[in-house]
């Protein structure tokens, strides 16, 4: 039975010699061949009249392990998936990779530095892994799929090939922190520079202006001897009452209707 099913399927091939026996997803040595779909989905798959590719394509290991349990019916969607899951997987050593440079070890202790250093060394492994960006290919009926593409990764026009150098542009060259911005490209914006640089800086305005207010309060209290307290909830409620007051706004009206003589 399941060579009757196994039949559905076209042999995918690399085109070019260097990509033979390469994971197509991630480039490591392909051990397997990922079917798409899933075999062991196939019978309710025709059963259901679904359409999909039926192609099987060489993957390492892990690879097919992740994808052996996806429902997905193209090629292009199980690679997606794949790398999606691969970064989730792989996030933390990635982090240490992309944050941590190896002039910084020197400073740390002996223990700390051998676990950054391991960190950085699978890191930067995942991050080849997920760079990779699979390889043209053939089937049996000669049907040539053209694949190579490599990563670019846009900061504001400045175009990069490699995330880790968009990554230090941004905090070398933009001044951004780093710690807070990685959270924000990688787990909010899915490594899309200009959205996460647009949100990084709306949320570093609003803590700047909090931290100014607040500093205009404290100078206010002290310069009319007031209780800080009583200024921070009076410029709240007017703020409230009007949003489109700023603290400098709010500070007026109080000193004109609560101490002015």
């Amino acid at each position: 039975m399941s060579k009757t099913l196994a039949s559905y399927y076209q042999q995918a091939y690399a085109c070019e010699q260097h990509n033979f026996n390469r994971c197509f997803y991630c480039g490591c040595e392909a051990t397997e061949r990922d079917h798409c779909p899933p075999l062991h989905m196939l019978q309710s798959i025709i059963d259901l009249g679904e359409e999909a590719e039926f192609i099987s394509i060489p993957a390492c290991y892990e690879c097919h392990a992740i994808l052996h349990n996806e429902r997905l019916m193209t090629i292009d969607e199980r690679f997606t998936k794949l790398k999606n899951k691969l970064g989730s997987k792989y996030a933390k050593p990635l982090r240490v990779y992309n944050m941590w440079h190896e002039n910084e070890l020197s400073d740390m202790s002996d223990e700390f530095a051998h676990s950054i250093k391991a960190g950085m060394v699978l890191g930067k492994e995942a991050a080849e892994r997920l760079a990779f960006s699979g390889f043209s290919y053939a089937t049996e009926e000669a049907k040539v799929t053209v694949r190579e593409k490599t990563a670019e990764f846009d900061v504001e026009g400045v175009i990069f090939t490699d995330f880790k150098e968009a990554l230090n542009h941004c905090i070398g060259v933009l001044k951004v922190q780093k710690s807070d911005f990685y959270k924000i490209l990688v787990e909010d914006y899915q490594g899309d520079f200009n959205k996460a640089l647009s949100q990084y800086r709306h949320r570093h305005d609003k803590v700047t202006a909090a931290k100014d207010g607040n500093c205009l309060i404290k100078d206010f209290a002290k310069l009319h001897k007031q209780n800080s307290d009583f200024v921070t909830r009076t410029v709240k409620h007017f703020i409230t009452k009007d949003p489109s007051l700023t603290t400098e706004a709010a500070l007026e009206q109080l000193y004109n209707n609560y101490i002015k003589k």
